[in-house]
């Protein structure tokens, strides 16, 4: 299970679980993703995909806590936490991460303090 500022219902913006959305998300605070979700999403805070999130993008975020699907690239400046029963596949970029035993990852990893200064633009070659 997810924990933290989302228990409190300190949630900010919400995609249901019947819910599908394409396109490019920006925000500030939290945003709770239950449903599917396909396209870019840029915050300095925090994205978290729950249990039935579908989710296919490019992430450039502060925080990534994620129990569902993912598939694409993640970009965090101060961590990424993978939640059983988690479905990751791609590349995730953090300064830090974290992993519960159960979670499904594919895909490369690259850690270091640098990244919580110079998060990669989308376009820079990698």
């Amino acid at each position: 299970m997810i924990k933290g500022k989302e228990d409190n219902g300190g949630i900010d913006a919400f995609l249901g679980k019947n819910t599908t959305f394409k396109g490019t998300l920006i925000f500030d605070g939290l945003v709770r993703m239950d449903g599917n979700f396909e396209g870019n999403i840029k915050t300095s805070d925090t994205l978290v995909i729950a249990n039935s999130g579908n989710v296919k993008a490019e992430i450039e975020a502060g925080q990534v806590k994620i129990s569902g699907k993912f598939d694409g690239t993640i970009t965090a400046k101060t961590k990424v936490e993978l939640y059983k029963p988690a479905n990751v596949t791609g590349t995730i970029r953090s300064a830090a991460i974290q992993m519960e035993e159960g979670v499904v990852f594919n895909g490369s990893l690259e850690m270091g303090e640098s990244l919580k200064t110079a998060a990669p633009k989308k376009g820079d070659a990698e």
